[in-house]
């Protein structure tokens, strides 16, 4: 709106929907084990567009191994290990290396049984123009850290928690409330599932076909 310098009455937020086949699935390690061994592990979904915030996360997920007896595997997905190897030299985090779990391209079949698998979902990026992977992991009953900035707090509501995607230390300290608050995990799990019924394609086109209608019948008065 600033950018176009538009009067706020002639805007009408349209939220994106996501598939209805993202769901908690009941044996996600028939689909899981495919990628990675543990039961139990941590989800990042990212790439190399410096939006993603790869490096600031796995220097976060550093930060949580440092802290942690037991630490928890990051699956990582769509990133080539060489890649991922260069960041770790940068980041000066080599030891997080033997953690972390390269999936490769997911198929979009596969990523609700991966979804639902994960404790954790890390949505760390700079900036998004809407962020359906947030709707899609809490649909999956999985538990969201996630940027304070742009799009997601807008789309997450109360049903993540959130950190300063600059911030490495709070996006860790978030992390660890998740894996160590039973109570914030669980309240967590329930209300990203009662948010996300407030999205869907459906209502997505209807208001869209709405906004069309408002506009043809503007131009219909004498």
């Amino acid at each position: 709106r600033e950018s176009l310098q538009l009067d706020a009455s002639r805007l009408v937020p349209i939220h994106n929907g996501y598939g209805d086949h993202f769901k908690p699935i009941e044996q996600p390690y028939v689909v899981t084990s495919r990628y990675l061994k543990e039961a139990d592990y941590l989800l990042f979904l990212g790439n190399t567009d410096p939006k993603k915030n790869t490096p600031r996360t796995l220097k976060a997920y550093g930060l949580y191994v440092q802290q942690t007896p037991n630490p928890l595997p990051l699956l990582v997905a769509d990133l080539a290990s060489d890649y991922i190897d260069q960041v770790l030299s940068d980041i000066d985090m080599p030891f997080i290396r033997p953690l972390l779990r390269f999936s490769g391209y997911i198929p979009n079949s596969d990523l609700p049984a991966l979804y639902t698998g994960a404790k954790v979902f890390l949505y760390t990026s700079l900036r998004e123009s809407f962020g359906i992977p947030l709707l899609e992991a809490m649909a999956c009953g999985t538990p969201v850290v996630t940027s304070n900035t742009s799009s997601m707090p807008e789309v997450a509501g109360n049903a993540a928690l959130f950190a300063d995607p600059t911030d490495e230390k709070e996006i860790a300290a978030q992390l660890m409330k998740l894996l160590t608050d039973e109570t914030c995990y669980q309240t967590m799990v329930s209300k990203g599932l009662e948010r996300v019924k407030a999205f869907s394609w459906e209502a997505t086109a209807m208001a869209t076909f709405n906004v069309y209608q408002s506009v043809h019948a503007q131009h219909l008065r004498p």
